[in-house]
C-alpha cells in the first residue's frame, strides 16, 4: 500500500510550491492562476513518476477499476433509460389503442344524437308540443316522441338514459334517468346553447357519474333551423372504459382521463392528486415522467386526443415494474465493489512478486557499484523452477552482462596495446607516400634537365593522380577539379596510345563549379579506354560533354568503339562481374551518386545507334558549399 506519509509530504510540497509560484508571478491574477495550476499538475506528475513500481501498479489498478466502474454504471444508466423509453412506447401504444376505441364509441354517440335530432317524427312531435294547445294532441305527440326515443336508446349499449326538453320546459325521457342537481342542469343548458346545434360534452361530477352529451334540436323544415328543444344523452363512460381500455392498459396500472384540468375518469378520489396545474402544463412537452405521492412513485405516460381535447394517462406503480431492475442494479454495484477489492488485492500480490526480485537485483547492483568490477563475485541465480518470467530473464541477463563486462575489460587491455602498436606502424607507413612523391619530383627534374619533356609531363601527371587518389580530405569536388584529374590521366594515356586516342572535352564554363563525387569521371574514362581504345586499331574518339536539363546536370562520356555486350553490361551493373578498370565499377559509382543525391540520379549506360557506348551521369544542379 502507499504510505500515508507520501500523501502528507506531497501535499506539503504542493502547498509550498504553490505559494512560491504565487509570490513570484508578475502577471495578472488569471494568468497567475493558470500558471499555478500548470505547476501543480507538473509537480503531481513528477511525484507520481518517482513512485515505486508497487505504488504505480496499485494506482493503475485503482484508476482502471474506477474508470471501468464509471463506464459500466453510465452504460447501465443508459440501458435503464432505454428500458424506460421502451416502457413508455409500449404504454403509449396501448393508450393510443384504448383512446381510439373509447372515442369510437363516443363518436357513435355523436352520430346517434344527430340521428335523433334530425329524425322527422321527433321534429314533428316537438313542433306539436311547442305549438299545440290541445291536451289530447299533446298527449298523443308525447307518446309518439317517447316511443321513438325508446327505439333509439334500446339499440345502444352504453346509453343509460335519454331526455328531450321542449321549449315550454317539459321533459320527455327514456331509460334510467338520474336526478340532476340544479347546477348540473344549468351547466348542461349552457353547454347546449354554446353549441348552437353542435354536440357538447359535460363531464361527470361527484353526484352523477354519467358523461352527458347534449345538443339543441333545430328545425329542418325549410332549413329555418329554429330551435325545437334540447337533447340530453347519459353515457355510461365506466362501462366503455371497462370494455375497451382497462384490461388493455395493465392489470397493475390505472387509466386516467382528464379534460381541462377536470377528472373525467375514474371517480375515486385516490388518483385526483395527479390532476393539478403541473401535470397539465407538462402534458404537452413530455411523453412520460416519474411522479411521487405519499412515498409511492408512479410511472406516468400520456397521450392527448384532438377529437374531444381529452388527455389519457396511464399510471403504473414504479416499484412494481422496476423492482427487479433495482435489485439487479444493487447486485451489480455490489459485484463491482467486490471485484474492485479482489483485483486490488490480486494486483498488490502481483506487484510484490514483480518488485521483490527487482529490489534484490538493485541491491546487487549497488553492491557492485562500490566494489571492484573486475574482481567482484557474480550474483547467484534463482533456480529455474522459481524464476522463468521476465524478471528471471533480467537476472540471468545481468549475470551474463557482468561476465561479458569482465571479459571486455581484459580484452580492452589487449586491444589498447594493439592500437598503440598499430598507430606506431601507421606513422611509419606515412613515410612511404612522401618518399614516393620526392622520388617522382627528382625524376621530373632530371627529365627536364635532360630535355625529356614528355617524361616530365608523365611524371607530373602521375604525381597529381597519386596525390588526388590518396587524399581523403573531401568526398565532393567541383567538376573543374575532376576534369583536371581526367586531363592528367589523358596525358599519361596519350604517351601509350599516341594518335589512336582522340580525346575531346566539351563542358560549358557554367558547369565547372558544379559539385560531383570524387573519382567519378576518371574511372569511367578508364573503362572507355579498356573497352574501346585497346580493342581498336584505328583512332578512337572519346568525348566528355556537359549540359543542363531542367533541374539536372548531364555529363556524358561516349566513344565510337565496338560498344558493350548487353548481357555483359547487365552483369557489371548488378555486380555479378567486376569491370576491367581500376576496380571502381559502374555499380559502385551509381550507388555512390544515389546515396549522395537520391534514387532519381545516377548512371545510365547504353549503346549508341551509330556504334560505341554512352554513359550519362545525372546530377542535381548544386554548387560546392
Amino acid at each position: 500500500m502507499i504510505p500515508a506519509s507520501f500523501f502528507v509530504t506531497l501535499r506539503g510540497l504542493s502547498i509550498t510550491h504553490h505559494e512560491e509560484t504565487v509570490q513570484s508571478c508578475p502577471y495578472s491574477a488569471k494568468k497567475c492562476g493558470e500558471a499555478l495550476m500548470r505547476s501543480g499538475i507538473r509537480l503531481w506528475f513528477n511525484q507520481i513518476r518517482n513512485l515505486r513500481i508497487k505504488a504505480k501498479l496499485f494506482l493503475l489498478i485503482t484508476v482502471s477499476m474506477a474508470v471501468s466502474s464509471c463506464i459500466s454504471l453510465v452504460g447501465l444508466q443508459i440501458a435503464y433509460s432505454i428500458y424506460d423509453q421502451q416502457i413508455y412506447e409500449k404504454s403509449a401504444q396501448v393508450l393510443n389503442l384504448s383512446s381510439t376505441l373509447i372515442e369510437n364509441e363516443l363518436n357513435k354517440v355523436e352520430r346517434l344524437t344527430f340521428s335523433i335530432m334530425s329524425d322527422e317524427q321527433i321534429q314533428q312531435n316537438l313542433v306539436v308540443m311547442n305549438t299545440s294547445e290541445s291536451d289530447y294532441t299533446r298527449i298523443q305527440s308525447r307518446a309518439k316522441l317517447v316511443d321513438r326515443l325508446v327505439q333509439y336508446i334500446n339499440s345502444e349499449t352504453y346509453i343509460t338514459a335519454a331526455d328531450i326538453a321542449d321549449l315550454r320546459g317539459n321533459s320527455y325521457s327514456s331509460g334510467n334517468l338520474t336526478t340532476l342537481s340544479p347546477e348540473r342542469r344549468a351547466l348542461i343548458t349552457r353547454v347546449s346553447e354554446l353549441g348552437s346545434g353542435s354536440l357538447g360534452w359535460v363531464p361527470p361530477d361527484t353526484l352523477d357519474y354519467s358523461l352527458i352529451a347534449t345538443r339543441q334540436i333545430r328545425s329542418f323544415d325549410n332549413l329555418d333551423l329554429n330551435k325545437l328543444g334540447t337533447l340530453v344523452l347519459h353515457v355510461n363512460l365506466d362501462k366503455i372504459v371497462n370494455q375497451y381500455a382497462r384490461e388493455a392498459v395493465t392489470r397493475d396500472g390505472e387509466l386516467l382521463i382528464v379534460s381541462e384540468g377536470n377528472m373525467i375518469y375514474p371517480h375515486t378520489a385516490a388518483m385526483k392528486w395527479m390532476v393539478n396545474e403541473k401535470l397539465s402544463v407538462e402534458s404537452a412537452s413530455k411523453g412520460f415522467r416519474i411522479m411521487e405521492q405519499d412515498d409511492e412513485k408512479y410511472f406516468v405516460s400520456h397521450i392527448h386526443s384532438d377529437y374531444l381535447g381529452w388527455t389519457y394517462y396511464n399510471t403504473l406503480p414504479f416499484q412494481t415494474i422496476f423492482s427487479h431492475i433495482l435489485l439487479m442494479k444493487n447486485w451489480m454495484i455490489a459485484a463491482f465493489l467486490i471485484s474492485f477489492f479482489l483485483l486490488v488485492g490480486f494486483g498488490m500480490t502481483v506487484a510484490r512478486s514483480v518488485t521483490r526480485p527487482i529490489e534484490g537485483l538493485i541491491s546487487n547492483m549497488r553492491g557492485l557499484q562500490i566494489s571492484d568490477l573486475e574482481n567482484s563475485e557474480l550474483p547467484t541465480l534463482a533456480p529455474l523452477s522459481q524464476q522463468m518470467d521476465e524478471v528471471g530473464l533480467l537476472q540471468r541477463t545481468y549475470r551474463m552482462m557482468i561476465v561479458r563486462i569482465q571479459e571486455l575489460i581484459k580484452e580492452n587491455y589487449t586491444k589498447q596495446l594493439i592500437i598503440k602498436e598499430t598507430e606506431f606502424r601507421s606513422l611509419q607507413a606515412q613515410i612511404n607516400p612522401h618518399f614516393l612523391y620526392n622520388t617522382l619530383e627528382s625524376i621530373n627534374w632530371i627529365s627536364k634537365m635532360n630535355g625529356q619533356k614528355q617524361v616530365s609531363q608523365m611524371v607530373e601527371s602521375l604525381g597529381y593522380l597519386l596525390r588526388s587518389s590518396i587524399s581523403m580530405k573531401q568526398d565532393m569536388i567541383s567538376v573543374e577539379d575532376e576534369l583536371q584529374l581526367v586531363q592528367h590521366y589523358i596525358t599519361i594515356q596519350r604517351v601509350r596510345f599516341e594518335e589512336r586516342l582522340d580525346f575531346r572535352l566539351d563542358v560549358k564554363a557554367d558547369l565547372l563549379t558544379q559539385s560531383i563525387p570524387k573519382l567519378t569521371l576518371q574511372p569511367l574514362l578508364e573503362n572507355a579506354i579498356k573497352y574501346a581504345v585497346e580493342v581498336m586499331l584505328e583512332p578512337c574518339v572519346i568525348r566528355i560533354s556537359g549540359q543542363t536539363e531542367g533541374d539536372m546536370v548531364l555529363l556524358v562520356i561516349e566513344d565510337n568503339g565496338p560498344g558493350i555486350d548487353e548481357a555483359y553490361l547487365e552483369q557489371i551493373l548488378t555486380g555479378e562481374r567486376k569491370s576491367k578498370g581500376t576496380g571502381i565499377g559502374l555499380k559502385n559509382i551509381d550507388e555512390r551518386i544515389k546515396l549522395t543525391f537520391g534514387d532519381e540520379f545516377g548512371l545510365q549506360v547504353e549503346n549508341r545507334l551509330d556504334g560505341g557506348a554512352r554513359i550519362t551521369i545525372r546530377l542535381p544542379i548544386m554548387k560546392r558549399g
